[in-house]
């Protein structure tokens, strides 16, 4: 966490030291402040301790959506970006999880509201809604694709693993050696599938070269952190989680979580709608869904996922 700290306040510095330019700044440090925000949340009793500090005056959640708006704000300022129509989109966006679930935290009857806020979270986002509103022109398009992420799973994680109390998320940075073999595991069982069906279909084409190599541990730990941990959060540990608890099935939770990862990619083409893909990415989300559910945490589905993306990168295309 410290050093996250020291990484944002260096990138801070080193770009206004290079540039003088307070966009760029901002460019890079309203993200590293989204992203100490979800490092934090992760962090050993953090989530227990904000959820007795809203215990004591629920009112104090409101904090939480004001903060995400502003540092959203300051993005948009200093990207000159700033517009009425999108501040107030994004106001929507933050606050009303939180509006929506406040009558019935804590009751049997939240878990039926659940989908709906996990839907109003998720297809702006899937719809590329919210990164067009950080975009509107703007350069950096990598890191408003990134700040949307950050935003995003920052006010999933509070709105269901604080304030609504949705069980079992699995969110926190912990390792033990059941989360790392059971990741480890289930990458190397669907690899044994996936690759020679992924070759008969011709959805992978093999594709390496040394040069692929090098950037291994970087493009492993960004997947993890920027695509493989927001997504788990997602499918796993709201969506798989709510139809296990809705269903009292485990295999059907398992299935049904992993078609709607799959249904998820549809858009990634071309061509689109894309079946391959659809294919590939279901069969996928059964052995991230079985490596969360063994384990109970998000961190070993997230390593069977960025091992999966990373291994397809260097080896595949």
């Amino acid at each position: 966490m410290f050093a996250g700290v020291l990484v944002t306040a260096a990138a801070f510095v080193a770009f206004w030291s290079r540039t003088h330019s307070v966009s760029l700044a901002v460019l890079v440090g309203c993200p590293g402040l989204a992203f100490l925000a979800m490092l934090l949340l992760g962090s050993d009793g953090v989530l227990e301790r904000l959820e007795r500090w809203i215990d004591g005056w629920p009112w104090r959640i409101i904090a939480v959506p004001a903060g995400l708006w502003l540092l959203y704000l300051a993005y948009a300022a200093g990207v000159s970006q700033a517009a009425i129509k999108a501040g107030s989109a994004m106001a929507a966006y933050f606050g009303l999880p939180f509006v929506v679930m406040w009558p019935s935290r804590k009751t049997q009857s939240r878990g039926w509201l659940e989908p709906l806020v996990i839907l109003w979270i998720w297809l702006p986002l899937e719809f590329g809604i919210i990164r067009r509103i950080l975009i509107a022109g703007a350069p950096g398009a990598d890191l408003h694709y990134a700040f949307a992420q950050l935003l995003a799973i920052d006010t999933g994680i509070i709105a269901f693993a604080v304030w609504n109390r949705t069980p079992n998320i699995g969110y926190r940075f912990e390792w033990d050696r059941g989360i790392f073999v059971n990741g480890i595991a289930n990458f190397v069982v669907f690899a044994a599938i996936a690759i020679p069906l992924g070759l008969a279909i011709h959805f992978l084409q093999y594709s390496f070269n040394l040069s692929k190599l090098y950037p291994v541990p970087l493009t492993f730990t960004g997947i993890f952190l920027f695509t493989a941990l927001p997504e788990e959060f997602l499918f796993r540990g709201l969506i798989q989680n709510w139809i296990q608890r809705v269903t009292a099935n485990r295999s059907v939770s398992l299935i049904a979580g992993a078609v709607i990862f799959g249904a998820s990619h549809l858009n990634n083409g071309p061509p689109i709608p894309n079946y391959r893909y659809f294919l590939m990415a279901s069969i996928a989300g059964v052995f991230y869904g079985r490596a969360w559910r063994n384990t109970g945490s998000l961190m070993s589905s997230s390593l069977t996922h960025a091992l999966v993306d990373t291994f397809w990168s260097v080896f595949f295309r």
